[in-house]
């Protein structure tokens, strides 16, 4: 399935599988000018490449090696006889996409990528007539980037915001690492986020705001229960509830309690009073 939308001259690409009229997972894709911010999953791949013929297409920027973001890379490499960038730690997967090692949920829900070839991308890329400030943005994925046009104040957050609210967390993500990268984010003046879960999200650095302050307000109650002597599950049960159908489905591989535990894995702050 894929729904075309514009906002502020951005193109929204918004595709995912469809099943018995149940969209699993979606994502978006940007088209800024004549470059595409990541190429959404191939489960919607005819209906990509048929929305992108005519158009004026010159690069991709991948904002990581996650396979809902890369997935339609090489058909579209290959359309358009065009180059890929991404951070350098991104580019092995581009090539290999097997190095992702998906589990069943993720090959059901996304499938695999097509192999593709990639650039080391700079400090700012050139998209038409806009430059946007790479940011190197880890925590979702060590190679996770975001991309800043300072004119417009649009931020391109990749997987990094995802919503003002935080419960669960992937096994290979980091929380701490998360927090202080939206907090690096948050000193820049920006109006619209363009986030490939949400889409468009106005008054952005107020959304990053609210989400950097229930995240730390997560972790100074995780911290305080365990000072209590509470163990990680009585913790989870405590803050965040049961655990529910996504972490079955992707057996334990997206839970409440990954968070929970990558919480108190990381560096402990001062004593929380």
């Amino acid at each position: 399935m894929l729904k075309i939308s514009e906002q502020e001259t951005v193109t929204l690409f918004y595709m995912g599988r469809s099943v018995l009229g149940f969209l699993l997972y979606p994502v978006y894709a940007f088209l800024v000018a004549d470059t595409l911010i990541d190429t959404g999953t191939n489960r919607a791949n005819i209906q990509f490449l048929s929305a992108l013929k005519g158009k004026s297409i010159r690069k991709i920027v991948n904002t990581h090696h996650h396979e809902d973001h890369i997935g339609n890379n090489a058909d579209v490499q290959e359309m358009f006889g065009i180059p890929i960038y991404a951070h350098r730690s991104a580019l092995p997967y581009l090539e290999e996409p097997r190095l992702n090692n998906l589990r069943l949920y993720q090959r059901i829900v996304w499938d695999w990528p097509k192999k593709s070839k990639g650039t080391g991308i700079g400090d700012s890329i050139a998209m038409g007539n806009y430059n946007l400030e790479v940011i190197n943005a880890p925590g979702h994925a060590d190679d996770h980037i975001c991309l800043y046009e300072p004119d417009k104040k649009w931020l391109f957050t990749g997987d990094l915001f995802c919503g003002t609210t935080f419960v669960y967390l992937r096994k290979d993500e980091n929380y701490l690492q998360i927090l202080e990268t939206l907090k690096k984010l948050s000193e820049l003046e920006i109006e619209t986020i363009f986030c490939n879960l949400k889409g468009v999200v106005r008054n952005g650095k107020g959304a990053l705001i609210k989400k950097i302050s229930k995240m730390e307000q997560l972790r100074d109650d995780v911290l305080k229960l365990r000072d209590k002597g509470l163990s990680p599950e009585s913790v989870r049960q405590e803050v965040l509830g049961r655990e529910d159908s996504w972490n079955l489905i992707t057996g334990g591989h997206y839970s409440k309690q990954n968070t929970i535990d990558s919480i108190l894995s990381g560096k402990r702050p001062d004593r929380i009073t």
